[in-house]
């Protein structure tokens, strides 16, 4: 019996590696769709929120650092502008450090801040979540 569920784990565990992508997820980000009346608060929202990762994330070559945080504009579509946003890390640690900090932070020194940024649930498109950094120049 136990050398069935070796077995298993094995194939289970080879299986996982095997079929896993080879671009690892060292980002965060997303695309907002924001209507042009809500552009000005969301545009205040996203400033916040880059001065909060400016405040509190180690950056560059330090142990865990931030490599770029993006975020894009686009022209007016109709009633609503379009923002892309790509925060970056060169390790999965360094997102997962991201990740930690939010948690710290969300309902810490910074919850009236992140208080203001419902937007990012309300505009964000389905299924943009940006993880994977497929192709970078960094000069």
């Amino acid at each position: 019996m136990k050398k069935i569920l070796l077995i298993a784990a094995c194939i289970i565990g080879f299986g996982q590696a095997g079929l896993a992508s080879d671009i690892p997820t060292t980002n965060w980000g997303a695309v907002l769709k924001v209507p042009l009346s809500k552009v000005g608060d969301v545009e205040k929202g996203l400033v916040a929120w880059g001065n909060w990762i400016k405040e509190t994330h180690p950056m560059g070559d330090e142990a865990l650092g931030l490599d770029s945080l993006t975020i894009t504009k686009g022209n007016t579509i109709g009633d609503h502008v379009y923002y892309v946003i790509v925060e970056r890390y060169d390790t999965t640690e360094g997102l997962k450090n991201h990740q930690s900090l939010f948690r710290r932070d969300v309902s810490g020194n910074y919850a009236s801040m992140f208080s203001k940024l419902g937007f990012m649930s309300v505009y964000r498109v389905s299924g943009s979540e940006q993880v994977k950094t497929l192709f970078s120049i960094v000069p």
